[in-house]
């Protein structure tokens, strides 16, 4: 169940507010829990693959899962130097409830079936690799999350160069262990 969805979602990739946290499996407080681990999503069968694999390789009991999902964030209107159009908050809410609609459909039977202790983090950022790779990385020292789970899409060479890899990004920067499906 989501929370707190009356107010606009925030567009600051360091403010997580309530309404990005969704429990899917019920769990206790943190202190609970013996390791932490992340694992980034996004709507893709890579992503779905990851996760199950995640549930049947890393999880022990005591352990509490993190899937983390950028939801994009809406484009601003500048029509002309020194004016702003902030987003519609309507067609934010919007997102969010996609987005949410979307776990719930792909990966919630997932950690579901494996009685995992999940909570889900939906994030509005930019979804820029560097940006949604910080966002990972920020929840992961958050958290002292153990280890972080990602998919590669297997992108080839030349348009990773141009637009980037998350994954890249996180072999670069991520001390904690760091789990690349594919």
């Amino acid at each position: 169940m989501a929370s707190g969805m009356t107010g606009a979602l925030p567009h600051s990739r360091s403010t997580i507010s309530i309404a990005s946290t969704i429990s899917v499996v019920a769990s206790e407080f943190d202190e609970d829990y013996v390791r932490h681990i992340i694992v980034g999503l996004d709507n893709s069968t890579t992503s779905q693959a990851a996760l199950a694999w995640a549930a049947k390789e890393l999880y022990r009991p005591g352990d509490k899962f993190h899937l983390v999902h950028v939801i994009p964030e809406p484009p601003t209107l500048h029509p002309w130097p020194g004016v702003y159009v902030p987003p519609d908050d309507a067609m934010e809410r919007q997102e969010f409830r996609e987005a949410t609609a979307m776990v719930r459909a792909a990966f919630a039977p997932i950690v579901s079936r494996h009685k995992i202790p999940t909570d889900v983090h939906l994030i509005v950022a930019a979804d820029s690799p560097d940006s949604i790779a910080g966002l990972l990385l920020e929840k992961q020292q958050e958290l002292g999350a153990a280890a972080l789970v990602v998919a590669s899409h297997g992108r080839q060479a030349l348009q990773e160069f141009w637009t980037g890899s998350v994954t890249r990004s996180l072999l670069k920067r991520c001390a904690a262990p760091l789990a690349v499906y594919r």
